[in-house]
């Protein structure tokens, strides 16, 4: 009874609600009976989020194939790629003593060291791990810190088809070059600027917080008429990629769930208004 109640509300939610304070959408075309489902991601949360919201789940095992960003072994295949590569201590050339003392400090216990981070992969992982620690993501009793791979291990047990939209070598791609040129230390070494009092500091702690913290109350602002001017390499043109990929799952399963992180879905060049400029309904699921 209480999976029919589920089921029905679930339905009820799809028909009626038109707000955009949601992070799953379904997906279908009026001449086809197929329906599919985007979900827009936070890759630093813990796995009690989705515990607690049954729709995500279900949608999620009753798909014929789910669409990640990539697929296999997240921790092991990052690592290697990082532990292959010689060590690398420019960084402290371009940083300021105190900076990059502070930075050594901070990441005495990751498995990999700062001398095997690009500076790009740097700064992504420094927000990584600040919200992790400070912005209530990671509840105590959470087993999973990652999202997406939380997704898989469900998927896993049901056996169902995984499809991945990139390579971990074309994220780290995505991540250090900027149309085509390498991202360098002495190109963002602003960015490092006063670290350890930013890092105290509870504005700057609200600033990186309000995203983790809209994304838990599901008030997001999907921006769609805004043009995809920013972060091209990281967002938009990898968007352009996955597209191809995604539609022809589309056609050739009856129910897809999709799952990338919530950036790929806002603005003109977000996922969901290229879904719609093919000829997709896209409409937000309330729960």
């Amino acid at each position: 009874m209480k999976k029919i109640i589920l089921i029905l509300s679930i339905l009820l939610s799809v028909n009626m609600v038109n707000s955009q304070n949601t992070i799953l959408w379904s997906i279908s075309k009026p001449d086809s009976n197929k329906t599919s489902y985007l979900f827009g991601t936070f890759h630093q949360m813990g796995n009690s989020f989705v515990d607690n919201k049954p729709e995500i789940i279900f949608f999620l095992e009753k798909s014929n194939a789910v669409i990640f960003e990539s697929i296999g072994d997240r921790y092991e295949e990052i690592t290697k790629i990082m532990l292959d590569r010689p060590d690398d201590f420019s960084y402290r050339n371009y940083l300021k003593r105190d900076d990059f003392k502070f930075l050594e400090r901070y990441t005495t216990d990751w498995d990999v060291p700062i001398s095997k981070h690009k500076p790009a992969e740097l700064l992504v992982r420094l927000k990584q791990e600040y919200i992790k620690r400070n912005c209530g993501t990671i509840k105590s009793k959470d087993t999973s810190e990652h999202m997406d791979e939380y997704l898989q291990s469900i998927i896993n047990k049901e056996k169902i088809e995984i499809i991945g939209l990139e390579t971990r070598s074309e994220q780290f791609n995505s991540i250090n070059y900027v149309n085509n040129e390498e991202i360098t230390w002495k190109m963002v070494k602003d960015a490092f600027s006063d670290l350890e009092k930013n890092f105290s500091n509870k504005k700057f702690k609200k600033n990186i917080c309000a995203t983790a913290e809209n994304y838990m109350k599901m008030d997001i602002d999907y921006q769609f008429k805004s043009e995809c001017t920013q972060n091209e390499d990281m967002l938009s043109n990898r968007n352009e990629k996955w597209i191809p990929i995604i539609e022809n799952s589309l056609q050739n399963y009856n129910s897809v769930f999709i799952a990338v992180g919530l950036l790929h879905l806002k603005g003109q060049c977000g996922i969901i208004e290229q879904l719609r400029n093919s000829g997709y309904e896209v409409n937000p699921i309330n729960f």
